[in-house]
């Protein structure tokens, strides 16, 4: 019997000293008659980190259903939708990448309502550090939960505003001095040159200082942000024995299962000694996990 088996979600977690994981799947059941679809997600309830050290099995069949509407589908977009629900959802629009380019305000938004429930509340700017300093926002709290999901070693929060696009605004400027994306080679290959965080806040705070910003971009509406205390980075320890001796991607097909053992896990990534593959890129990917 499979340790685990659906279809793949995620690793959810809990924790960051050190951080503990779990398997987060879904199940289906088809009503071809009534044309509905009944979706039931689970959660492990053995961490996935006792598997360490073991050699594991990761078998699919290479069915794939939506996340979100259940339907199969040959080919998942945007970890895990068909392209149907790719195409509509808002949580999908291009928006969702690049914050700053938030056109709620134009009344075109995909689902205005869905809008205004998860961009348009309090966001957190932060500076992290998973393959080297990097600028980053979330509205997750704690805002742990966003760096354990990058595999960030260290983070420091330094700045609230009141929705995902006026955090946008302020990460894409300070993406001009900064990278505001994670090296995912970097992340996995071991643990990042040490960076005094809160020394560069405290500079790119005050830069922040002597600018000012507009929300929406295109408007004369002031962008009003507050400085966060800059209290102690916070550190994050990671279930891991080892470091992988070669980073190379791996990938699952029901022709290719991937055998090996586990020696880690980091961010979204299982980390084996032959190799690291990211959970997400197998969102609705029907999976088995075996020990």
């Amino acid at each position: 019997m499979p340790n685990f088996q659906g279809y793949v979600r995620k690793m959810s977690h809990k924790g960051f000293n050190p951080v503990s994981y779990f398997w987060e799947s879904a199940t289906y059941i088809e009503d071809k008659k009534e044309k509905t679809i009944q979706i039931s997600e689970s959660t492990s309830q053995e961490p996935v980190e006792t598997f360490l050290g073991k050699k594991i099995t990761l078998t699919t069949t290479d069915e794939i259903r939506c996340l979100h509407c259940g339907k199969k589908t040959k080919k998942s977009f945007n970890q895990g939708h068909c392209f149907v629900c790719f195409s509509s959802l808002a949580e999908n629009d291009l928006c969702i990448l690049r914050p700053e380019t938030c056109h709620h305000h134009k009344g075109t938004c995909r689902d205005a309502d869905w809008g205004s429930a998860h961009c348009f509340k309090k966001h957190t700017v932060y500076f992290a550090n998973s393959s080297g300093l990097k600028v980053g926002i979330t509205k997750e709290n704690p805002v742990t939960n966003r760096w354990v999901d990058q595999g960030a070693r260290f983070g420091i929060p330094i700045l609230e505003v009141n929705s995902r696009r006026d955090a946008g605004i302020i990460e894409h400027f300070l993406s001009q001095f900064l990278p505001d994306k994670t090296s995912w080679q970097k992340m996995v290959s071991g643990d990042p040159t040490v960076i005094d965080l809160k020394k560069e806040a405290e500079k790119f705070l005050n830069h922040l200082e002597k600018n000012q910003f507009f929300s929406p971009i295109d408007s004369k509406q002031k962008l009003n942000w507050s400085r966060l205390p800059l209290t102690k980075e916070l550190e994050i320890q990671y279930p891991i024995q080892a470091y992988p001796s070669k980073i190379k991607s791996l990938k699952l097909t029901k022709e290719t299962p991937i055998e090996g053992t586990l020696v880690g896990i980091k961010g979204q990534y299982l980390l084996f000694d032959i190799g690291v593959i990211n959970i997400r890129s197998l969102g609705g990917l029907w999976v088995e996990l075996s020990a």
